[in-house]
């Protein structure tokens, strides 16, 4: 394992074990791209890592929870071309900290937890279409 010298803990979940029951809790459904249980069709196929990946690699996504285990926010990229195959565009985290602070100051928020249009988007393809 290599160190890269974190003040904090990593988890490796290299079988997707925490994937496949946030998605078995209908929690969030985050992609796979590449390996064998791949959940996106072309672009991994032909990624030249991809190969060393044998079960492919779990997409960005964020999920926030109470301990009571209601969601506050959840965003999971689906792989497409136009945010190169899940490479691109991610929800700005201070934004998302905010819409949590929000909900959580008030208990009765029957909102949309899925809203991740509502917030600005940070990659490569956000630059070019403001651009």
């Amino acid at each position: 394992m290599r160190d890269w010298n974190l003040k904090f803990k990593c988890l490796s979940d290299p079988t997707h074990i925490l994937r496949n029951y946030l998605a078995q809790e209908g929690l969030i459904t985050i992609a796979v791209s590449g390996g064998e249980n791949a959940t996106d069709s072309w672009f991994y196929k032909v990624h030249p890592k991809i190969k060393y990946y044998k079960n492919g690699v779990a997409q960005p996504a964020v999920l926030c929870i109470k301990s009571d285990g209601k969601v506050l926010y959840r965003w999971a990229i689906v792989p497409q071309l136009a945010n190169v195959g899940g490479a691109s565009d991610r929800p700005v985290p201070a934004e998302i900290w905010g819409v949590v602070q929000t909900r959580l100051s008030d208990p009765e928020y029957k909102g949309d937890v899925t809203a991740a249009e509502q917030l600005n988007m940070r990659g490569a393809l956000s630059a070019c279409l403001v651009a």
